[in-house]
Formats: structure tokens, sequence, C-alpha cells
């Protein structure tokens, strides 16, 4: 005769979770069954709130969670998840300090008592390294372009520098990137090479300041990055059709 033994409770292995609060710069942590967790991942996938990030070496997964302050704020959450890098994928394009703090989170969940506070402090660090955890709003990234991350880099990188001149291998450097990875990628994501696209930034920012100030033509090309008035004026004229004068009369 035999006896009924009670079923063994299947228990899946936990999914770290640290939801980090934006409003009060505070992290907290959720060790959930990997059920509850994979939802959750799933959910933020779906809702195009999900960076992924594959780890060569990794011995388990690690989501962060960014909650924002309010409905207002929503373009800041998002969630950044870190998974053990599958056989034959690509390895991660993000810079090597995404790697370095992966690490230290991973290492500060193993102590007893986890510090909360150096956990919010790296995750913040982690979400401004990447810009943001959300995916690109015009869609998925370009097969073979730049990672949303990068874009948003390399624009904010040429943008802080209109009034400057800077070679290309300082933008792919910020990127992560060789200079002709860059080019190629940067073309394939904006439609165009970055020194057009940088012609084409300086003579909006021109434009801007043709209409809105009263500077003289000299001064504005130099704010835009052209050493000379004259070559300021060539470009000027063959991108918009009449020459800077010209353009700032009809605009008034």
């Amino acid at each position: 005769m035999y006896r009924a033994e009670p079923a063994c409770s299947i228990r899946l292995a936990a999914l770290p979770t640290v939801i980090v609060d934006l409003a009060q710069r505070s992290a907290a942590i959720e060790r959930g069954d990997r059920r509850g967790s994979t939802s959750l991942v799933e959910d933020l996938r779906g809702r195009a709130q999900l960076t992924e990030i594959p780890l060569d070496g990794a011995a388990d997964d690690l989501l962060l969670v960014y909650r924002a302050a309010c409905a207002a704020d929503a373009d800041g959450a998002g969630a950044i998840l870190f998974r053990r890098q599958a056989e034959g994928e690509a390895e991660s394009s993000h810079p090597p300090a995404v790697r370095s703090l992966a690490q230290v989170l991973f290492d500060s969940l193993r102590a007893e008592a986890p510090n909360t506070p150096l956990l919010a402090h790296v995750a913040l660090a982690l979400r401004a390294l990447l810009g943001g955890a959300s995916s690109r709003d015009e869609g998925a990234t370009p097969r073979g372009g730049l990672a949303t991350w990068q874009e948003r880099r390399a624009v904010a990188f040429m943008d802080e520098r209109l009034d400057q001149s800077f070679p290309v291998s300082a933008v792919a450097e910020v990127c992560g990137l060789s200079v002709n990875h860059f080019s190629r990628a940067f073309r394939r994501s904006m439609g165009k090479p970055p020194h057009r696209w940088l012609l084409d930034r300086r003579i909006g920012r021109a434009r801007e300041l043709l209409r809105e100030t009263n500077l003289a033509l000299a001064d504005i090309a130099l704010a835009c990055g052209f050493a000379e008035q004259s070559h300021f004026t060539r470009v000027f004229t063959r991108t918009v059709g009449m020459p800077p004068g010209a353009w700032r009369r009809a605009a008034d």
C-alpha cells in the first residue's frame, strides 16, 4: 500500500528587480518569482519601455525599473534588463562603463544587506549613460544604424559644439565606435552623413539667429561654426537658395 506524499511545490528562480523612484532618487529591491518578473518584462517590452543589454559571462539576470513621479513625467519611466548573453548573440554595443556599473549592481545584490542608496546612485548613472531607458520614438533601430543611446549622444555632442570645429572621430569616440563604423551607422540612422547633418544643423541655427537677433553676419557665421563670413554666405546660399542678408530681410 502506497502512502500519498504531498506534491512538491515548484519554485521559480527569482529575477532580482531594482525599483528606482525618479522623484525621490531612491531604490527598493523586489525578489518575486520569475513568472511574475517575466510578465513584467513582457509588459515593458510590449510598451517599448525596455532596453535589453546582454552580458557575456553573467550568472543571472537583473531588471532595473524606473518609475516616474507622475503621469506628466511618463517619458522618464522605463526599464533596463541585464540578461545573460545567448550563445552566438552579438556583444552589446554599449560603452564599457555600462558593464562596469552593472557589475557593481550585481555585487551589491549579493550582499546580505544590499546598499540601496548605492543601488539608486548606480541605476541613475546607468540611465543617464544610456540616454534614458525607452526605445526610439520613430520605431526600431535601423539595421546597421546607431543604437538609440548612440544617436542621442552624437546629436547632443554636435549640438553643443555648433560654434566649434571638431573631427568626426571625436563624435565616433563618444559613441564607442570607429570612424568608419560610426559614419556608416549615422548615415543609416539619420539619412545623411555626419558632415552633411552638421552643416544643415548649423544653417538651421543661423536662420534662427538671423530671424531673432540683430547680430552682424560675421558674428552669426562664427556662432555657427564658420571661420569666415564668405564661407558662411556660400553655404547658406547653396542650402537656402538666397544669401543670408536677403533671407533676413524677407523674414522680416
